[in-house]
């Protein structure tokens, strides 16, 4: 659960053999019996028997006692226990292998052949050493013999809890690609394989692993290949029963340098979910910055108007963009678990101020039918809101915005709302003539850093899409130019932030992108920024989008639809004067859903996703 690809990393470039201080023993003309190896290890691939940590997002990789090595099919002695949980160890072969000396571990009397076991077995934190194989050649090199190594497998990493007691775990690759068996090396530079046994790996608890509320990892190593229709795990309790995880449908390429982490699940007997290997929330954010000036947290949320004829569906196979075809029983606003996953993916922003989109008119004040703070309040959550804009002015709340703040953070000083028009980029504070259908308008307002004193500006809008817009995108640019307008207006701060679904972005595949160019002017994006000072999780870099997609006749997979689509991250925090965005990142809470003749998914409960950013008041 915690990151996405972690790469192994090691402070030092050797693992494997002596370290480079030390003095090896070399065989001699009367000691050509002993062959020492020390074994280096090149910057971007490393080895591993075991993992440590992880600290952060980087796990380091130990030696055990009694692992070996071979060269050419003759094994190496063993390591001690006085070397156990050593990065370094120097290995000893009793023999005399003849050039080219290829390594291999686990030890083993071929010369060219990983034996991968059929049954794995648990290891707390960490994974069956037996599986852990890796290759490489040694060269004479001076008067030392050295080898580069690589892994063979990389490592499947689950998050699992509840209250079930385990017995086994089955992988089963859906492309017919071999998890285990003997695999050939025909290639000790490239890795190049052929060769396994098709079938089923098993991952054994021996005595049962009884799971809590906190998450249980295991770890499961596998050969680094491409598997091309993805793989399924069958996770048994004792008594027989099992839940099926299926994850990388659309296929994926394991490399000997991942450790593949995939979203915490609940064990639940007799339930199919979709994994995705997704970053803990915490850690995808580009860290927790620590700034001298003040930091707030700000975010923004389409959270989709909730009349009955704009819901989500369940569903579960999809075409190549990931829309999928909406079943009989589409999902409404009456279900409990949407309103849960609703509260808790605003819960988890922990913002202290949120902008809102698309607040339906039977959701904007407290003891509605489908109230937004009744349901946040729900999940523990203490917010300060307003909501109901534009108010009395208009009934039509389908593109009503608002926000939220934590009044033990920030004081409201002021705030308000202006019309934007259609036809120009002037705006304005009293009449909605020319804003649009339905109206168009940004609502602001004047805050107080309560600890550090500092004021900035918050503005919240949600602006025509492209089918939307009257003149092909020229209502979008002439609202975002009277949002530039209005927020030059407010020139007695010099702190200003922007938030909101603009329906564009600056991307050369998005019709509607004049809008997002004419803001980009004024203010500076917070995913651009972040992505500048090279903090940005290379997971948004890969799953851009803001969008989980969905419309009257189709529901999408969102990770399939966010997916290397920049031009659906729509949704946007931006800033202009003395402030600096230092993280971002987005919420991906989600609900079970299950429908008659389809699988249970995982569904989201809004079209777009939560965008949370960290903002420095600066002087």
């Amino acid at each position: 659960m915690n990151t996405n690809n972690i790469k192994w990393v090691l402070p030092l470039a050797v693992l494997a053999g002596a370290i480079a201080c030390e003095e090896i023993p070399q065989p001699g003309p009367a000691d050509n019996d002993v062959f020492v190896l020390e074994a280096r290890l090149p910057e971007d691939a490393q080895t591993k028997t075991a993992l440590s940590g992880p600290a952060g997002s980087v796990y380091e990789v130990l030696w055990k006692e009694g692992d070996r090595i071979s060269v050419n099919g003759i094994l190496s002695e063993a390591v001690s226990s006085a070397d156990d949980g050593k990065k370094i160890v120097a290995f000893t072969v009793n023999g005399s292998p003849s050039s080219p000396y290829n390594v291999l571990y686990p030890g083993t009397t071929s010369s060219n052949v990983i034996a991968l076991p059929a049954e794995q077995g648990y290891v707390a934190n960490s994974f069956d050493a037996a599986a852990a194989a890796m290759y490489g050649t040694a060269a004479q090199d001076g008067e030392k013999y050295t080898a580069t190594l690589h892994n063979f497998c990389g490592v499947l990493r689950f998050a699992l809890n509840g209250s079930a007691t385990l017995g086994k775990i089955e992988i089963n690759s859906l492309g017919s690609e071999k998890l285990y068996g003997d695999f050939t090396v025909s290639n000790f530079e490239t890795g190049a394989f052929s060769g396994g046994t098709a079938g089923t790996l098993t991952y054994n608890f021996s005595s049962g692993l009884t799971l809590s509320g906190s998450d249980t990892y295991v770890c499961v190593a596998i050969p680094a290949q491409t598997y091309a229709a993805g793989l399924e795990a069958l996770v048994y309790q004792s008594d027989g029963a099992f839940m099926r995880l299926k994850f990388w449908g659309n296929g994926n390429t394991l490399s000997g340098t991942d450790v593949i982490e995939f979203e915490s699940k609940t064990f639940v007997a007799g339930r199919t979910e979709n994994l995705f290997a997704i970053g803990d929330l915490s850690s995808e954010n580009g860290g927790n910055p620590t700034v001298t000036p003040p930091v707030i947290t700000v975010a923004t949320y389409n959270v989709m108007r909730l009349d009955d004829d704009n819901r989500p569906a369940a569903a579960t196979t999809g075409d190549s963009n990931g829309r999928l075809a909406r079943p009989e029983n589409a999902i409404i606003k009456t279900n409990t678990d949407m309103r849960a996953a609703l509260g808790l993916a605003i819960y988890n922003t922990n913002a202290d101020v949120i902008g809102f989109n698309e607040i339906g008119d039977d959701m904007y004040q407290s003891g509605q039918d489908y109230s937004l703070q009744d349901i946040v309040a729900a999940q523990g959550a203490a917010y300060t809101w307003q909501l109901n804009y534009p108010g009395s002015q208009s009934g039509n709340y389908h593109y009503c915005n608002g926000y939220a703040y934590k009044a033990a953070v920030l004081t409201k000083v002021s705030d308000g709302r202006a019309w934007l028009r259609v036809s120009s980029s002037s705006y304005s504070t009293s009449s909605d003539s020319n804003s649009g259908d339905p109206n168009r308008y940004v609502v602001w307002v004047k805050f107080r850093h309560k600890t550090s004193g500092k004021e900035f500006y918050f503005f919240v809008t949600q602006l025509p899409t492209y089918s939307q817009d009257t003149g092909s995108g020229t209502s979008n640019l002439n609202m975002s130019g009277g949002i530039n307008a209005f927020a030059a207006s407010k020139s007695d701060v010099d702190r200003k932030i922007l938030v909101g679904d603009f329906n564009s972005v600056n991307h050369a595949s998005n019709s509607n992108k004049a809008g997002a160019a004419e803001l980009l002017g004024y203010w500076t994006d917070g995913y651009d920024a972040v992505l500048a000072a090279g903090n940005l999780s290379s997971f948004y870099q890969t799953y851009p989008g803001t969008q989980s997609g969905t419309a009257a006749t189709y529901q999408y997979n969102w990770t399939q639809y966010c997916k290397n689509h920049p031009e659906r991250r729509i949704d946007h925090i931006m800033v202009n004067g003395n402030c600096t965005v230092k993280s971002y990142r987005t919420v991906r809470n989600t609900y079970e859903v299950s429908a008659e003749g389809y699988e249970t998914i995982s569904c989201a409960p809004s079209d777009h996703f939560p965008v949370v950013c960290e903002i420095s008041l600066d002087d």
